[in-house]
């Protein structure tokens, strides 16, 4: 696999970040390392698939992964959250394809009082889940390089194998049994998370939910994802507060989970299925 470093344009205000009173923005885009396996013979007489409609499939998923974020930051506090934009009509002739992977809400992280609040829904109700901040066990590598104008230097991060991740696999080894489906699931394992962190500008946050470092996270790749930040201003001029996720009934994860897999069990019909009602 080739290596594709990408470099942002970064627009720089000079401003003492140690102050007590500042406001930090970075942009950040993300696209998705193309993993899944799409199955070449869906139909029941084993015949390939149109090649018209694999490449409008493939379109489909590239344009739903790329995503714009904007991080608000100051010292203690960040909120992080996807700019929504209008999407392009597309061209693709007598069908068209959309393709759209679930992303949480805004997510709130607050340093000074030890907690992170995410917004989320489950079939079009919201729920905040608020969970108490768990120091990541960030691995420092001896590695730098420059982002833009900044220095930065590497870490890694173990994320291992949940028993939500296990069980929505069994699952779809069971369905696939009797119904093959388009988009292949790869067994899970272990993931490890590659960041690159500058300490040029020292808060220790970052894009989705990584924080915890001696420095502002500008790079993640977590193996399914890239993240990169295109750009970050900083002003003390700025006196904007940040506000968590306000909306919404309050939960931790694991009752996120339980009401998560309990909606959607009542909703499958005898393939595993989830039917939607009009």
């Amino acid at each position: 696999m080739k290596k594709i470093i990408v470099v942002g344009s970064f627009l720089l205000m000079f401003v003492n970040v140690n102050a007590q009173d500042f406001l930090g923005k970075a942009e950040y885009f993300s696209k998705k390392i193309p993993t899944q396996k799409v199955q070449k013979t869906q139909t029941k007489d084993n015949e390939p698939i149109d090649p018209e409609f694999e490449k409008a499939l493939q379109d489909a998923v590239k344009r739903a992964s790329e995503k714009k974020f904007l991080l608000t930051f100051n010292k203690t506090e960040c909120l992080y959250e996807e700019q929504k934009e209008l999407e392009k009509p597309q061209n693709t002739g007598d069908f068209s394809i959309t393709v759209s992977y679930s992303n949480a809400g805004k997510k709130y992280i607050n340093t000074k009082e030890k907690n992170s609040v995410v917004e989320d829904e489950i079939f079009g109700k919201e729920f905040l889940i608020v969970e108490p901040l768990v120091q990541p066990e960030w691995k420092l590598i001896n590695e730098s390089k420059k982002i833009g104008d900044y220095n930065c230097f590497k870490a890694e991060l173990i994320i291992p194998v949940s028993k939500k991740q296990l069980e929505a696999y069994e699952e779809f080894l069971k369905n696939e049994e009797t119904k093959p489906a388009l988009f292949k699931m790869d067994k899970p394992e272990d993931r490890v998370i590659t960041v690159w962190y500058t300490p040029e500008i020292p808060v220790s946050f970052g894009p989705d939910n990584y924080w915890g470092l001696p420095g502002l996270i500008l790079e993640v790749n977590d193996g399914q994802y890239i993240i990169l930040c295109s750009k970050v201003t900083l002003s003390n001029k700025d006196k904007t507060k940040i506000k968590a996720p306000n909306s919404g009934e309050k939960v931790n994860q694991k009752k996120f989970d339980e009401i998560y897999k309990k909606k959607s069990d009542s909703m499958k019909n005898e393939d595993g299925v989830i039917i939607f009602a009009h």
